[in-house]
């Protein structure tokens, strides 16, 4: 809930003298948050319009551009990278909560139960394979 509350808060702080924000987001559960907080950002004179993307691209460029006013749907790494790749300068106007990540396996219940040597699959991008790493690594 403070997660929430701070997003809501940060929104309002970056939306103050507009009255019309426009955020891009990723549906679940970046779009659903957003929706939950219309109201009472409406209660603090901003109207809320939300740009649902499927993919992790077009939210940055849109904001690059200047299409969007904001995204809400990746963490500091992922957007460093992206800065990084595309030459943008995009900034962090607050955090957001980390997506759950886990080991899934037909054959085993529980990390300990991998062989040593096994082969294991983690994410291609530099962000979520480091992530996928330090779960190993637990």
């Amino acid at each position: 809930m403070k997660r929430l509350l701070a997003a809501v808060a940060a929104v309002a702080a970056f939306s103050a003298h507009a009255e019309t924000l426009t955020v891009a987001a990723t549906p679940v559960p970046h779009a659903e948050i957003l929706e939950f907080v219309k109201p009472a950002l409406a209660k603090e004179g901003v109207e809320l319009k939300v740009k649902v993307f499927t993919d992790y691209v077009q939210p940055n460029v849109q904001v690059a551009e200047k299409r969007l006013d904001a995204n809400f749907f990746q963490h500091q790494p992922y957007l460093d990278e992206f800065n990084k790749a595309k030459g943008t300068h995009l900034v962090s106007v607050g955090g957001v909560h980390l997506e759950p990540l886990g080991a899934y396996s037909n054959k085993f219940k529980q990390l300990e139960e991998l062989p040593s040597g096994a082969t294991v699959v983690i994410p291609n991008d530099a962000t979520n394979g480091g992530r996928a790493l330090l779960l190993l690594a637990k």
